[in-house]
């Protein structure tokens, strides 16, 4: 007791109540104090610091980092990148310890791609601002935003972008890994409609990327990820905001085989008809297998002849179609979160022997999975999306990106898979093992039909695979030069870790 009293004296003396603050102990917080930005600085004893955490979309990257630092102009984000990188991460004098730094945009993605642990997370949620320039024709768009917002604030203008189809993602992360729109089969990828990146480099340097200034970094920037610098603004050519048609359409699995066929006839013809866009989707929930389809036509038609073989088949509820623009659709069309994620994602030729054994692989998983844990565990869902070789084409025109090409050897699918788990972790690395079981025994099945496509997609791909290594040797080789060029100390390799990395790639 004597012990616990003469403790409480010295900490209560007027010698310790006049001590200079100490700091917040954490070496990477106080250096961004330092650097000015004390304000922007976010710990976990500030009352806004979990409620950002719990904002991630799934539970995944729902890490506590030291603190956040949150940025409200490209100079901030230089300014930070600057505090944050000065020292070595392996020298525990410079730098207090090996700590790390993740970057967030909208906060959609998985594992630890936009957020950290042991370390900082820079938050792009101020850079968030959407604007039009008329006589360009170019929206310039924060990495922060949601693509909901970003339709809404453009369609004030009459105009929108190329971006998410789902409106709670961001425009940062999905930009960077190519983008799947509604648009694709008339303007390509997202990334191809970008005309200029603004983007701070790891020595705090400000650049822009485009097709007469950085081009090599404005082309690696399409598809090559968080390996070059942070960008802080994305200029878009813009689109006249005319109104989509959007349908959802439900089919029952007795007709799994009319449903593959009508995928591949309309893969095959999407040139055709390339106001027309599809998603595929095979879902299981509380233990009853789904088909369903989103068929979109960019210019307002109903009933478009592109889907002519999906309307020939017998529906199990009424085919509702609205006509409305794009922000309105974005609002609406959002994948519910807050449950333990997982997405993954294989690439196949157009072929319907292919397809259907996808199909009868999904329903073994989500069996496997239901006696595991449960059927109201979780919910699995699969996408087909139709890649049509011209595609690689329209990107090309456009400057190219770094994992077109991929689809020049003929019409392709993407797969992807999601496992949504919402007891605990222990269900979710089970139904994990069952998912990436799936995949290895697709990838065998796939090679040995030759229905095989090398791409693996990087905003669907899951941290066990290799999106940038799957992008072919030409592309590598460019985001080697391009990373060694505008980060010749390899910061963005060594100590911004997160998301899929150019030097793991041989």
């Amino acid at each position: 007791m004597a012990l616990t009293a003469t403790v409480l004296t010295a900490l209560s003396s007027p010698v310790a109540a006049t001590l200079p603050w100490a700091g917040t102990g954490y070496p990477p917080c106080d250096a961004l104090i330092a650097a000015g930005l004390g304000d922007r600085v976010v710990l976990p004893t500030n009352t806004s610091y979990e409620p950002r955490i719990q904002s991630y979309w799934a539970l995944n990257p729902r890490r506590h980092p030291y603190c956040l630092v949150q940025p409200h102009s490209t100079q901030e984000v230089s300014t930070a990148l600057t505090a944050l990188l000065d020292g070595d991460a392996s020298d525990p004098v410079s730098s207090g310890g090996d700590w790390h730094i993740a970057v967030r945009a909208g906060g959609h993605n998985l594992g630890d791609s936009n957020n950290i642990e042991n370390g900082v997370t820079i938050d792009l949620k101020y850079l968030n601002g959407t604007s039009y320039n008329a006589k360009t024709n170019i929206a310039s768009i924060g990495p922060g935003a949601k693509w909901q917002d970003v339709y809404a604030s453009l369609h004030k203008y009459g105009v929108v972008a190329t971006g998410g189809r789902d409106g709670d993602v961001g425009v940062g992360g999905f930009l960077l890994g190519g983008g799947s729109t509604y648009y694709m089969a008339k303007e390509g990828f997202g990334c191809d409609a970008i005309a200029n990146f603004e983007v701070a480099l790891a020595n705090g340097t400000i650049v822009n990327a485009n097709k007469n200034e950085n081009a090599d970094l404005w082309r690696a920037l399409k598809g090559g990820g968080s390996n070059f610098g942070v960008v802080t603004r994305y200029d878009m050519e813009a689109l006249p905001d005319t109104k989509l048609a959007r349908g959802q359409r439900s089919i029952s699995t007795k007709y799994t085989g009319q449903f593959v066929d009508a995928i591949v006839d309309f893969t095959d013809k999407q040139q055709q008809h390339d106001d027309d866009a599809l998603i595929a989707i095979l879902a299981h929930v509380e233990g009853e297998d789904i088909l369903a389809t989103i068929e979109v036509n960019i210019q307002g038609e109903q009933n478009s002849t592109g889907f002519d073989k999906f309307r020939k088949i017998p529906q199990t509820k009424p085919f509702e179609q609205n006509v409305g623009h794009l922000y309105e659709a974005a609002r609406n069309s959002t994948l519910p979160g807050d449950a333990w994620a997982l997405q993954t994602t294989l690439t196949f030729k157009n072929d319907a022997k292919m397809l259907n054994y996808a199909a009868s692989a999904h329903s073994r998983f989500a069996a496997d999975v239901q006696e595991s844990i449960g059927k109201k565990s979780f919910y699995s869902i699969i996408f087909f999306q139709p890649l049509p070789s011209f595609f690689a084409d329209i990107s090309e025109k456009r400057g190219g990106n770094m994992f077109a090409e991929t689809l020049r050897d003929g019409d392709a699918v993407l797969w992807t898979a999601g496992i949504f788990v919402y007891t605990n972790q222990s269900d979710f690395a089970v139904a994990s093992a069952r998912m990436h079981e799936m995949v290895a025994e697709l990838e065998q099945y796939s090679e040995s039909i030759g229905a095989d496509n090398q791409l693996r997609y990087l905003n669907y791909a899951d941290f066990s695979q290799d999106p940038l290594g799957s992008y072919g040797e030409e592309s590598v080789e460019h985001m080697h030069r391009v990373a060694k060029k505008y980060d010749p100390e390899s910061k963005f390799q060594t100590r911004i870790p997160g998301g899929f990395k150019i030097s793991r790639v041989q």
